[in-house]
């Protein structure tokens, strides 16, 4: 099926085919008026071709196909936290920044129907990217992100009312927030029951995963090399009412491997396709138009070059 991206420049045919019909030094011999059907015919018809292909060229048309029954469904904005509590290892062997970029990146790929919005945080949120379902970007950056301890803290609220922002003018039926942290919040002016109470109001759900052992402690590099055993001050209790306000849920991942069976328990929940309008991807087509209209072209220019110099023939009405 074909398609006009910008219809209304369909109004440009009407001059432009004034224009053709009116030419005044036509297609023929410069001081004979044409005598043969077929150079009355082009006199006339290949100015108007011309002028009609260009008009069309500039209209946008596209080839338009179906591509798949089922459209994307979910919005997720991914809000990591990237503090420097997240270089603890809780199995003594990859550590919780590791773990987490590890994981999403095939939570993601698990999901190629989906978009996704990526937010950093520690004292402050940062969008890493849009909304967008290119992957493989998404994956780039996961696989290069390095920790910046800097800007140390956890600002949860901050954080989650950014990705709010990302997901508010998602057109989708579903929008998802997933938040993983190691810490309670210490930073920002937000707090997370706002920021949730916020989301709640947008209709956006909310899954927490808290990561690390509350209470317990975990190994965390030192410099110089070799680890200490030291405690990040947690906060379950705000993580499950989060979740709880939003109807999304609270999930705790002791290690790399709970943090892969909560990623897989979320992943099942938010499995919902709902049949839509079948989306489609146009091919466009405007350079063939074109190529046709320099095919017409080029006898129309040799024609204009061979008449150069000479008087306009007395039969040429204006």
């Amino acid at each position: 099926m074909i398609e006009l991206r910008y219809p209304y420049l369909l109004l440009l045919l009407i001059p432009a085919l004034w224009a053709a019909l009116r030419a005044p030094y036509r297609w023929g011999i410069p001081h004979e008026r044409p005598t043969s059907p077929i150079e009355r015919h082009t006199a006339r018809i290949i100015p108007v071709l011309l002028a009609t292909l260009l008009v069309f060229a500039a209209a946008g048309p596209e080839w338009r196909t179906h591509v798949r029954g089922l459209a994307p469904v979910v919005d997720f904005a991914v809000v990591l936290d990237g503090s420097s509590s997240m270089k603890a290892r809780d199995d003594g062997k990859e550590d919780r920044w590791s773990a987490a970029r590890r994981l999403l990146k095939a939570f993601i790929a698990g999901r190629p129907d989906d978009r996704f919005a990526l937010v950093l945080f520690s004292a402050h949120p940062v969008t890493l990217s849009p909304l967008t379902a290119d992957h493989l970007r998404l994956w780039t950056l996961l696989e290069r992100l390095e920790l910046d301890s800097r800007d140390d803290g956890t600002a949860i609220g901050s954080a989650l009312m950014t990705a709010v922002r990302r997901l508010s003018g998602s057109p989708a039926r579903s929008r998802v927030i997933l938040l993983l942290t190691d810490g309670a919040q210490n930073r920002g002016r937000v707090s997370g029951t706002e920021a949730a109470i916020e989301a709640k109001n947008q209709g956006i759900r909310v899954h927490t995963v808290l990561i690390g052992r509350p209470g317990g402690e975990s190994l965390y590099p030192i410099e110089g090399g070799g680890f200490a055993e030291l405690k990040v001050d947690t906060d379950p209790e705000i993580l499950r009412q989060i979740a709880l306000l939003t109807g999304g849920e609270f999930l705790a991942a002791d290690d790399p491997q709970g943090l892969e069976r909560s990623l897989a328990a979320l992943d099942k929940l938010e499995k919902t396709a709902l049949p839509v309008d079948a989306p489609s991807e146009g091919k466009p087509l405007a350079k063939w138009l074109l190529a046709a209209a320099a095919l017409l072209a080029l006898p129309l220019a040799a024609d204009l070059a061979r008449k150069r110099g000479h008087k306009r023939p007395e039969w040429v009405q204006n």
